[in-house]
């Protein structure tokens, strides 16, 4: 037994003993590390080295060197030779993997301060696969006997047979490690491909990125089809992603005009950002409609769907409110046919009519509002209501831009953003509680009002319609977190409270009284 010891290491630990040993360290240390630190890949290194440094002193204090060359087998070996020799031999080649289990530990920590696992586990798994080549190398050499220069020559002819065979694969992999190398794109970055595939970035390995695309379908894309295709990456640079919208109108009036309408909607939208500004920009103008493309910009590209329905209704609203129809679609033959101007009770009628707030009035109870109703307008940075006032009557916007904010801090923030078609002032309309918003005009603003004496005996004939109210006004506040500043604070929940069980209580009594 002596003589597959290492002459340079005198020792007076039994061979026996110390593999014995050594094989207790390393199946106690990867059981232990993979049950106590699986996600703390520092943690996970640090008792992988201790762990490998134990083996090792233990293996080489049984006189077992693993990098140097077995010694030769003498001519004529009984039995428990050969016997020894081959566990001594297992030896070696689990103390090399171990080592390349420390190393790939090692490269997995020192990635792991970059914060990114998910964005490096590529480049993990090629470092850890040239590792363990390294080791199945170091043992054909050290524990085999067998000359690398002899077995590289031989496995030239094997590289160039598989490279035949697996030449797509490979082809995926290189381009796997340019992708990783060039970065132009991470997982959570938004891409669109020259295909017109367009999807979130969830993982790149070592042959495909997957996508998790619009309708939220997992695309597998070979990485040798993204390094050959133009690829535009939707989230780069940080901060604003642009959102492109068209839109045709009626050319009765002066261009300038429509333009003012529509920069005006997009004012009123609280999905997208205040900077970069949105742009209207006028596309052609001709006898059928003056097509406009209204370009705006989102903190990111998932908001992007929000932002759109939020620019269409708003446009709606405001082209409405302002006469502006919009035209027919191109190609349509024909002019456009043009409209009578409406009068006042005519534009306070439809706009009972509209609302849904009012939808459980019937129509002659609408039209019993319409001669109460007083229309009123209001300069930019004026104010209409104040924060914690009772509010003198129920209030519609029908056009122009308003601003509902809140004190913090000694500091006016603003909440939400009012379109027309909008109402405010209804928590004081039928009970005087105090407003939480302060309401100003962000552009010239026409609105009508409602007065509380006009509103009293149909909220005593209709519980419904109060029940309408309480629910807009559990919104509103409900919504009173502002999309611009989300560090703003919310109203407090118990003001939202107890309004909307003063409500409930109210609707109760005149439901039991109707009955």
């Amino acid at each position: 037994m002596a003589s597959l010891r290492s002459g340079w290491l005198a020792t007076s630990w039994p061979l026996p003993v110390s593999l014995a040993a050594a094989a207790a360290i390393l199946l106690a240390g990867f059981f232990f590390t993979r049950r106590a630190f699986r996600d703390n890949p520092v943690g996970h290194f640090l008792c992988q080295f201790a762990i490998f440094a134990g083996a090792t002193l233990v293996i080489v204090g049984g006189g077992v060197v693993p990098f140097e060359p077995a010694p030769a087998m003498p001519p004529v070996a009984g039995m428990r030779h050969l016997l020894e020799a081959m566990v001594v031999g297992a030896f070696k080649m689990v103390w090399w993997l171990a080592g390349a289990w420390l190393l790939a530990g090692l490269t997995r920590a020192a990635l792991a301060f970059r914060r990114k696992p998910v964005e490096t586990r590529f480049l993990q798994d090629l470092c850890a696969g040239f590792i363990y080549v390294s080791a199945v190398l170091g043992i054909t050499s050290y524990v085999f006997g067998i000359s690398l220069g002899g077995l590289l020559a031989a496995s030239g002819i094997v590289a160039i047979v598989l490279g035949l065979a697996l030449q797509s694969t490979l082809g995926d992999v290189f381009s796997g490690v340019v992708l990783n190398l060039g970065r132009p794109y991470h997982p959570g970055d938004w891409v669109t491909l020259e295909s017109g595939l367009t999807g979130r970035v969830m993982e790149t390995n070592w042959r495909a990125t997957q996508l998790l695309t619009l309708s939220h379908d997992v695309a597998i894309i070979p990485n040798s089809v993204i390094a050959r295709t133009r690829l535009v990456n939707l989230s780069k640079p940080g901060g604003a992603h642009g959102v492109t919208l068209s839109m045709r109108v009626d050319p009765a009036g002066a261009p300038a005009a429509a333009v003012a309408i529509l920069e005006t909607a997009m004012l009123g939208c609280s999905h997208i950002l205040r900077d970069p500004k949105p742009v209207v920009t006028i596309l052609s103008l001709d006898a059928l409609a003056l097509e406009c493309e209204l370009m705006c910009f989102v903190s990111a590209y998932e908001q992007g769907p929000a932002a759109r329905n939020e620019v269409f209704d708003r446009v709606f609203r405001h082209c409405m409110a302002a006469g502006l129809r919009p035209a027919p679609p191109a190609g349509s033959p024909g002019l456009p046919v043009p409209h009578a101007a409406s009068t006042r009770d005519e534009t306070a009628r439809r706009l009972l009519d509209h609302l849904p707030v009012f939808a459980s009035l019937t129509g002659e109870e609408r039209a019993a509002l319409v001669p109460g109703m007083r229309r009123d307008t209001f300069k930019a940075g004026e104010t209409l209501l104040e924060e914690d006032s009772v509010a003198p009557a129920l209030f519609i916007l029908t056009a122009g831009v308003l601003v509902a904010s809140r004190l913090q801090n000694g500091t006016d923030v603003e909440t939400t953003r009012l379109a027309p078609g909008e109402c405010f002032g209804q928590s004081s309309a039928r009970l005087e509680v105090r407003t939480f918003f302060k309401v100003r005009a962000l552009t010239r603003a026409t609105v009508y009002r409602i007065a509380r004496a006009e509103l009293t005996p149909l909220l005593l004939a209709r519980p419904a319609f109060l029940l309408d109210l309480e629910q807009l006004a559990a919104r509103r506040i409900g919504a009173a977190s502002p999309r611009a500043s989300p560090a703003v604070p919310s109203p407090p929940a118990t003001a939202g409270r107890r309004l909307a069980g003063r409500l409930r209580t109210i609707y109760r009594l005149l439901s039991s009284r109707s009955k």
